[in-house]
């Protein structure tokens, strides 16, 4: 029976990680990102997990330095497509197609920004964040989505695409609904729903800089998305629900 890649061996698989001894401690290793040690590792080995590694074939010394072998490389590479085919989840959602208008959909959700989420938000979480994301990619703010908080912020004109069913006017009324989500949810909500669905950052970003914790950014986003949830729901049209 394979065993399965440990912690250790993923986080080795990272580019420009490297396994080094651990500063005061050379029994035991650490995975640092990009070969630094001043940085706290991703991960740590002690004496007994170093040696199974090396008799099992999954890692190579010579001397102080360490790698990962091709073999447990290519563990690694076979848990991550597994894990990829068959942790897809489908599910019926709702997206605005070009004109605005809500249809609903089967589709992967671990392949939407929120995917890597889905573990610990709630359906109304990921069907909030979804339309904010489908109202950014389709309006005229892309590729920064940033609000002017001052008060004599001006006003996008309106352009002038004739029919309600250009994709001018449709990109202006994505627009509108992406600045009423942000003004309703005001300036850190606001923040934190677009660093973690248009920039993308990390969990532990986002819980460092707005909680001063990095082991926090759990409650972050779920708390914004809360709200995000909170401020579409008055807007949404009739057949929505």
């Amino acid at each position: 029976m394979t065993t399965a890649p440990a912690r250790w061996e993923r986080c080795l698989a990272r580019p420009r990680a490297q396994l080094l001894p651990m500063p005061g401690a050379s029994d035991r290793l650490g995975v640092f990102p990009d070969g630094d040690r001043r940085r706290r590792p991703l991960a740590r080995l002690d004496k007994a997990q170093t040696q199974q590694a090396i008799s099992e074939g999954r890692l190579e010394t010579d001397g102080d330095t360490y790698r990962q072998t091709e073999a447990g490389r290519l563990a690694v590479k076979r848990e991550r497509s597994g894990f990829n085919n068959q942790h897809r989840v489908l599910a019926l959602r709702e997206i605005i197609d070009r004109t605005g208008r809500v249809s609903r959909v089967f589709a992967n959700t671990r392949e939407s920004p929120v995917g890597r989420w889905a573990h610990f938000l709630t359906p109304a979480q990921i069907n909030a964040a979804e339309r904010f994301i489908a109202d950014y990619h389709r309006s005229t703010l892309a590729p920064s989505v940033t609000r002017n908080w001052s008060l004599d912020a001006q006003v996008r004109a309106p352009g002038r695409g004739e029919g309600a069913e250009t994709g001018a006017l449709g990109r202006i009324e994505a627009t509108k609904r992406i600045m009423r989500s942000l003004d309703s949810l005001g300036r850190r909500d606001g923040e934190i729903v677009t660093a973690a669905l248009i920039r993308e950052d990390s969990l532990a970003a986002l819980g460092r800089f707005y909680a001063g914790n990095p082991r926090r950014g759990r409650q972050v986003v779920a708390s914004a998305l809360d709200r995000l949830v909170a401020v579409t729901s008055l807007r949404q049209p009739p057949g929505c629900a």
